[in-house]
């Protein structure tokens, strides 16, 4: 297990050298949120109650999960690009642990995820966003957001191991992820939509995980929000882990 995690740390940070090399990609993972808050905040805040300051405290927690869930589709579309390009064929040769080229894929995007997190912070400051609860709380609702992008980032890898090629992959996770966070409540209230809508933001997944996320960063009860968050983390990990490893071992044999 120790040798496992230690070769996924490593293939991890192959994953990231060829950043310093494409300084557009490290571009788009520091600005996608201030393109994100400028959007949502400015344009669209007047649905959060019409006032900037309401509008950023309601919204920004909504853009981090937005962001986070959304970047898990780069999971995928890297693992397809590996394949194509035969990398994985070189790892089969190697005496690595079958999980770990998976694992390294995962937690390098975890690390850049992580990154655009910090910067999305840090431009939600800039514009007014404030943590009125403590820094252990808010600590614990980033950790939640990585959580659950973990989760989906296996699915996300499932997807890119039988999909025939990075745009079908691109596709595919876009149609499921869309309509989970535009059809949740990260960005308006439930209570301001028609009721067969309301049921669908109450019962998704991402609302849950924004209101979560909103109440450990700003207060407000959020503790049921947290467990069924935790609970679909769990259930995803559960399915998708598995599927992910069988596809790669029919890939890669």
């Amino acid at each position: 297990m120790t040798t496992a995690l230690s070769q996924g740390l490593t293939l991890a940070w192959r994953s990231l050298i060829p950043l310093k090399n494409h300084p557009g990609q490290l571009f788009g993972l520091l600005f996608q949120p201030v393109f994100m808050i400028v959007i949502f905040v400015y344009l669209f805040g007047g649905a959060a109650g019409g006032d900037r300051a309401g509008a950023v405290a309601y919204m920004l927690p909504g853009v981090l999960v937005q962001v986070a869930l959304m970047s898990t589709i780069t999971t995928g579309m890297n693992l397809a690009t590996d394949i194509g390009n035969g990398v994985f064929d070189r790892f089969r040769t190697m005496p690595i642990a079958r999980s770990a080229p998976l694992a390294g894929r995962i937690l390098a995007d975890l690390l850049t995820l992580l990154i655009t997190i910090v910067m999305s912070m840090v431009v939600g400051y800039a514009v007014g966003f404030r943590v009125t609860t403590g820094p252990l709380s808010a600590l614990a609702g980033l950790g939640l957001v990585l959580l659950l992008a973990m989760a989906l980032s296996w699915g996300s890898a499932w997807i890119g191991l039988v999909a025939k090629s990075v745009t079908s992959m691109q596709g595919m996770a876009t149609a499921v992820l869309l309509p989970l966070t535009f059809g949740s409540s990260a960005f308006v209230p439930a209570t301001d939509m028609p009721g067969w809508l309301s049921w669908w933001m109450g019962v998704n997944p991402v609302s849950h995980l924004a209101g979560a996320l909103r109440g450990l960063l700003t207060g407000g009860p959020h503790a049921s929000d947290v467990w069924i968050t935790l609970g679909w983390t769990a259930a995803l990990l559960a399915l998708f882990a598995p599927l992910a490893l069988r596809a790669y071992n029919r890939r890669v044999r």
